[in-house]
């Protein structure tokens, strides 16, 4: 883990409960080191927080139906959840969902950057406070130091759901998956009308977009009904799911599997089989 000393900063973004802007300390030299992370004007990176996935405050489907936003209700206070913890008040959005307003203007912080994703962003974990690290600081992510991230802070909320990809240290993954599954056996946040395992109608898009579900399987079915012109049929989601999301890993098993064999659809309804913190992921 590469860690980068820097500060949030929100205005004229669109952060949501897993990603936010990051200015580092030393953007030039984060550039050299890391080539591949997109940089905007500022000097800033788009942060993805490593290890959870919170609802969509702002999804553009592949397709042309345009932006969704999955449960307002719990994706605003997803959102919310992050900036309080990571220092930010009194935030204030237009209707495009970017930021206009917010107390203070920035916070310190610092990230744990484990890879890029293939948008550019930097994967990573993220904390608050005032960090003195030296440009190429490499530290090993402990128990410890996971439970004091903004991370482990979304899912021990009940504000994110647990994500995994097959390249996440049994550590980590052990780490994030307690704390998520204490949350959920608390009913803290959005565990109550989590509908993933036991499923839910699309008896139109008003329950597509009210449903709180795993969001990487919300983004497949907005991107399923989108490619079809609007129309809800369930037909053919399970080839779209081969297609866009193929062979994942059973934990602890670790047997393959194709991620459509973990649904299941019958006619309208649909529901993951397994847990979503079973799944590793292969990297997108």
């Amino acid at each position: 883990m590469r860690w980068v000393a820097g500060r949030y900063t929100l205005l004229n973004t669109a952060p949501d409960g897993d990603s936010l802007r990051f200015i580092p300390d030393h953007p030039k030299q984060l550039q050299i080191e890391e080539p591949g992370l997109r940089q905007h004007t500022d000097g800033g990176i788009t942060l993805r927080l490593e290890g959870i996935d919170a609802l969509e405050t702002h999804y553009l489907a592949s397709g042309g139906i345009g932006v969704l936003r999955q449960c307002p209700l719990w994706a605003d206070r997803s959102a919310q959840s992050l900036l309080n913890f990571l220092g930010f008040n009194h935030v204030h959005r237009r209707s495009d969902e970017r930021v206009i307003h917010c107390t203070p203007t920035a916070t310190h912080g610092a990230i744990a950057l484990h890879r890029q994703d293939r948008f550019g962003r930097a994967v990573c974990f993220a904390f608050r406070g005032q960090f003195h690290l030296p440009r190429t600081a490499q530290l090993k992510l402990s128990v410890e130091i996971i439970k004091s991230s903004a991370n482990y802070y979304q899912l021990q909320q009940g504000m994110a759901y647990p994500t995994f990809y097959q390249d996440n240290s049994e550590v980590m993954i052990d780490t994030l998956r307690d704390c998520a599954r204490r949350a959920q056996q608390r009913a803290r946040g959005f565990w109550p009308h989590d509908s993933t395992h036991h499923g839910f109608v699309l008896h139109d898009l008003q329950a597509l977009t009210h449903a709180v579900i795993l969001p990487k399987l919300y983004r497949r079915l907005v991107d399923h009904v989108s490619g079809n012109g609007g129309q809800l049929s369930l037909a053919g989601f399970m080839d779209s799911l081969r297609a866009r999301v193929g062979l994942v890993r059973l934990h602890p098993q670790k047997m393959l599997v194709d991620f459509a064999e973990l649904m299941e659809v019958q006619q309208q309804r649909l529901r993951l089989l397994v847990a979503p913190d079973s799944i590793l992921f292969a990297e997108d």
